[in-house]
């Protein structure tokens, strides 16, 4: 980076980033591993490769196993090897903290806010106060969050509707934090916040999109604290079919944060119980919804890695979807419905949320796994999400169950943000947006700007229309990168967590093979390694042989994707998140 010193003391110096500086070509990100044989540069961005001899640096030792861009160039005295020129550090490997910060400089996102945007956001923050005159939505909203979460989007309210003509039905109230209000087009805080896309989550922090002031204060909806939203209410009917909606912006005061563990107890609470008994009715209602029953439900467990004080990775475990999970997302994704069907009646341009259906060899490939795994085939022709369902449906061995989930989620198409409505393969919805998350995702922040237009509570800039192609190829360029370094990072404490059981032997899955490998999952933990298949030895009866012996296609057609298989933990290098396994 290029900065400017702005004042400096013997303890301490004030710096301000001026730019993001590129390193040229030459210069790779890795770690420098010195002993008493040999020096090597290992990369970060292939697990698979091997690490580059380097001539051994003077005082080496000092910067072994410490991580940053080294600047290798061809050596005169040393032909097979790398000389390194230069070189900038910035930890050590064997810093737990710091793989989240290899994988934020490997994706390249913004980890520091520049000084103007923190003194912007702490102006708006300490300059805000509410008026008697600002509309008060008199409900007592209620969070659901993990438990760990600050950045609060959303808040719900549910009663029964007494109308006349919709006996059994109910109101559904979501209120989202009012984001716009705070972040205007074009502002500096606003610039930043597309630059950035997103939030980012790693196992043991956040990178936010926006300030914290902002983020993790004045927007998130905490309890017993007015805050400014935007709140969709929604009549549905007994059977959960969609009577009305619509929005109001004001003030709302969330009368308690929950976490999804806590709400669990009312959700699962005998019926005559009267608290939350609405909720109940709801969760209800919404499993039978018209509008919900058809998306696709794979029901994939989220990997949650648990992190000591230390920072050191203490358990690994797949999170089991709680009624409470289910709720918040059937109420999230019917707000979303509700601001994509007014925004498209308004005629309104807006960002969608674009899924498209899978590819003629991605159902190809489906089908051959479900042969080897002597399971019913899909017909290319049919394929939806609702027949995808059926056939996970079909399954009745809950280790192949799970397997087939994950392997249609890895076939379909990643969904993106489009400046043109597509529909959402996935939700089995003709038109959809994303506008339940402003304070961590851009796109959602614009669909708020189009809402408020469409509804005619702000005028629109001259260019808020034009710019959407831009932003869209921006946020879904960024969503990439976060998904990157959150997945690299969850693996590198995968590594560390699993490199305590060197040699050890556990069952697991295969999950894919390529040419050279196999891949599997495995079951106690969720984790997945490599087993090369030039070290693979297989049993047939009495017989060993490798894998180059001409049973080869046999041998591989039973180790196909769904196979059950024991491995020993050979190795695991946490600095990349390689991990190897042998039988």
């Amino acid at each position: 980076m290029e900065v400017f010193i702005k004042k400096s003391t013997e303890t301490n110096t004030e710096l301000t980033i001026l730019k993001r500086i590129k390193y040229p070509k030459n210069y790779i990100f890795g770690v420098y591993l010195h002993d008493q044989r040999n020096s090597t540069v290992a990369l970060f961005s292939n697990k698979g490769s091997k690490p580059i001899r380097v001539a051994p640096l003077k005082n080496g030792e000092n910067i072994n196993r410490k991580f940053g861009y080294f600047e290798l160039g061809k050596s005169s005295t040393l032909p097979k090897k790398y000389k390194i020129h230069d070189f900038h550090i910035f930890g050590s490997i064997d810093c737990t903290s710091s793989y989240s910060r290899i994988a934020a400089i490997e994706w390249d996102l913004r980890e520091v806010f520049p000084k103007k945007i923190i003194h912007e956001a702490r102006k708006i923050f300490e300059s805000h106060r509410f008026t008697k005159n600002e509309y008060q939505i008199e409900k007592p909203f209620i969070t659901i969050d993990p438990d760990d979460a600050k950045d609060l989007d959303d808040a719900i309210f549910i009663e029964e509707d007494n109308s006349v003509g919709n006996r059994g039905g109910i109101d559904l109230y979501v209120g989202i934090a009012d984001v716009s209000f705070f972040v205007k087009p074009k502002s500096i805080i606003d610039e930043e916040a597309l630059k950035r896309g997103n939030s980012t989550y790693f196992p043991n922090k956040v990178i936010p999109m926006l300030p914290e002031d902002l983020s993790n204060s004045l927007c998130s909806l905490k309890a017993c604290t007015p805050k400014k939203a935007i709140v969709v209410k929604i009549k549905l009917d007994y059977k959960g079919e969609k009577i009305k909606h619509e929005f109001i912006r004001g003030l709302i005061t969330v009368k308690k944060n929950y976490s999804y563990e806590n709400f669990e107890a009312y959700l699962a609470q005998d019926k005559t119980r009267n608290r939350f008994s609405e909720y109940r009715k709801a969760f209800d209602i919404l499993q039978q919804s018209p509008l919900l029953n058809n998306r696709l439900n794979l029901n994939l467990a989220e990997k949650k890695v648990v992190i000591s004080d230390e920072g050191n990775p203490v358990d690994l475990y797949e999170k089991t979807s709680l009624r409470s999970n289910y709720l918040i997302e059937m109420m999230m994704i019917l707000a979303n419905l509700c601001v994509s069907e007014t925004l498209t009646q308004s005629t309104t341009k807006y960002i969608s949320r674009e899924h498209r259906p899978p590819e003629k060899q991605a159902l190809k490939d489906l089908n051959m796994l479900m042969r080897y795994n002597d399971l019913p085939e899909i017909r290319e022709r049919q394929a939806t999400s609702c027949s995808l369902n059926k056939l996970v449906d079909r399954c009745r061995d809950v280790k192949k169950k799970k397997l087939i989930s994950n392997f249609v989620l890895r076939i379909l198409p990643k969904a993106k943000y489009s400046e043109k409505d597509y529909g959402h393969f996935g939700l089995n919805l003709p038109s959809y947006c994303h506008f339940t998350s402003p304070i961590r995702r851009y796109a959602d922040l614009t669909i708020h700007r189009s809402l408020a237009f469409a509804l005619k509570w702000e005028l629109a800039e001259p260019t808020f229309e034009q710019n959407q192609k831009v932003i869209c190829q921006l946020v879904n360029e960024s969503e990439k990168k976060s998904v990157g370094a959150e997945r690299d990072t969850v693996d590198r404490y995968s590594a560390l967590f699993i490199s305590n059981y060197i040699n050890e032997y556990f069952d697991g899955v295969i999950v894919g093979t390529s040419r050279f490998c196999i891949f599997i999952k495995l079951d106690k933990f969720p984790i997945e390694g490599v087993l090369l298949k030039k070290d693979l030895k297989l049993n047939r009866g009495k017989k060993r042989f490798m894998s180059n012996h001409k049973n080869l296609r046999k041998a591989e057609i039973e180790l196909s994707t769904g196979h059950s298989i024991r491995v020993k933990v050979v190795s695991a290098l946490p600095f990349n998140g390689a991990i190897n396994f042998s039988v």
